[in-house]
C-alpha cells in the first residue's frame, strides 16, 4: 500500500535546471521555492510568478509550494507599522496569483529578525559542519546568519506580535480560503523569547495551540520544521506537535531534520544523531493521519559538496525514502 507521505524537493531560491534534474533523478517531482528571486521590491505580479512557474515545470517538475516572501514585502505588518495595510493588500494579491496558478502551499514566518545562528564552524560525525545557536555568543557577536532581516525597530511586548499576527490573519485567511491555498505557519528559529528587541511569539507548542485557535480557519495551518520543534524541548515536544496538530490535518508539510540540543544552545547534525528517533517520528506522522509532504531541511556541509549540498540532501533525502518504503512494506505484511 503506497503511503500518502510525498517526498518535496525544496529551499531552492532560484531556477537551477541541474538541481531540478538532480531532484528528478532522486525520484522527486514537487518542488517548493523558499525567497524565489522573482523580481519585484514590495510585491511579485502576477505575470511574473506566471513565467517563473512555467519555467521550472518546463524541466519537468511540479511547483507545489512556495515558502516566504522577502521580508521587506510584509514587516510592515509584522511590527505593526503605518503602511501594512497596503502591504496586506499586496500579499493578498500574491494568494490570488498563487491560487490562479494551482501553487497550493504559502509558508510564512512571522519573525522579523528572522533566523539567527552564531556558528556555522561547530562539527558532527566525521568532521561535517553545522550550524549552532548560543544566546550568549549571539549578545556578543549578534547573527551571523546574512539574510536581508529587518533589525531597526524593536517591540519587546509578546502580546503586540500576537496582535499583529492577528490583524494580518483576520485579513488573509478569507482570501486564502477562496483561492484555495494553505497558509502554513514555520516556527521561530531559535525558539527564544526575542531577537534584537523583537519578541518571538512562535517559540513553544501552547503558541501554536493559541494560534489554531485564533484563526479557526481551513486554510491555516503548519509547517511543521521538526528541527525548531526539537530545539524547543527534544523529542518529547516534537511529538506533542504531531499528536494534537496531525488528527486535526493542521500539519501541511514537514521539514525533517534535528538538532542537538536545546533552545538556547543547541547544533545541527544528521538526521539520527540528534534529540528523536527519526523513524519513530515518521510513524508517529502516518499514524496520526498525516497526508503530505516531507522535505530534508538544513544540512551538514559535507566536505568536497556544493554550497546547496547535493551530497548531503542526497544522503537525507536517501534515508527519508528509505523510511517510508520501509512503512509501506510494513503496512502490507
Amino acid at each position: 500500500m503506497r503511503s500518502k507521505i510525498q517526498l518535496l524537493g525544496c529551499q531552492l531560491n532560484k531556477i537551477d535546471p541541474e538541481t531540478l534534474k538532480y531532484f528528478l533523478q532522486l525520484g522527486i517531482t514537487d518542488i517548493q521555492y523558499n525567497t524565489p528571486d522573482i523580481p519585484g521590491e514590495a510585491t511579485w505580479s502576477f505575470e511574473d510568478i506566471k513565467a517563473y512557474k512555467e519555467k521550472t515545470e518546463s524541466y519537468g517538475v511540479r511547483l507545489v509550494c512556495i515558502e516566504n516572501v522577502p521580508i521587506r514585502f510584509y514587516d510592515k505588518v509584522m511590527l505593526g507599522l503605518p503602511g501594512r495595510d497596503e502591504q496586506i493588500e499586496n500579499y493578498i494579491g500574491l494568494i490570488k496569483s498563487f491560487g490562479k496558478l494551482g501553487i497550493s502551499y504559502f509558508g510564512y514566518h512571522f519573525t522579523p529578525t528572522f533566523v539567527w545562528r552564531t556558528s556555522y564552524d561547530e562539527t558532527t560525525r566525521g568532521g561535517a559542519r553545522v550550524s549552532a545557536y548560543n544566546e550568549e555568543a549571539a549578545k556578543k557577536n549578534g547573527n551571523q546568519v546574512k539574510y536581508a532581516a529587518r533589525l531597526d525597530v524593536e517591540v519587546p511586548d509578546p502580546e503586540e506580535m500576537w496582535k499583529n499576527h492577528q490583524y494580518f490573519m483576520k485579513a488573509i485567511l478569507p482570501e486564502a480560503e477562496k483561492a484555495g491555498v494553505k497558509m502554513a505557519l514555520h516556527p521561530d528559529d531559535p525558539p527564544v523569547a526575542s531577537t534584537a528587541g523583537v519578541a518571538r511569539i512562535f517559540n513553544s507548542f501552547e503558541s501554536y495551540v493559541r494560534a489554531e485557535k485564533e484563526t479557526n480557519s481551513k486554510a491555516w495551518g503548519l509547517d511543521l520544521c521538526l528541527g525548531c520543534c526539537s530545539e524547543m524541548g527534544g523529542a518529547k515536544t516534537v511529538e506533542q506537535f504531531i499528536d494534537y496538530f496531525g488528527p486535526m490535518g493542521k500539519i501541511f508539510y514537514v521539514h525533517f531534520r534535528d538538532v542537538v540540543g536545546e533552545p538556547y544552545d543547541f547544533k545541527e547534525c544528521y538526521l539520527g544523531d540528534g534529540n528523536f528517533d527519526p523513524a519513530r517520528v515518521m510513524r508517529k506522522l502516518k499514524e496520526s493521519g498525516f497526508e503530505g509532504y516531507v522535505c530534508e531541511d538544513h544540512v551538514p556541509i559535507m566536505d568536497h559538496d556544493s554550497a546547496y549540498g547535493h551530497r548531503a540532501r542526497a544522503y537525507e533525502i536517501g534515508k527519508l525514502q528509505g523510511m517510508i518504503r520501509m512503512m509501506e512494506y510494513d503496512d502490507a505484511r
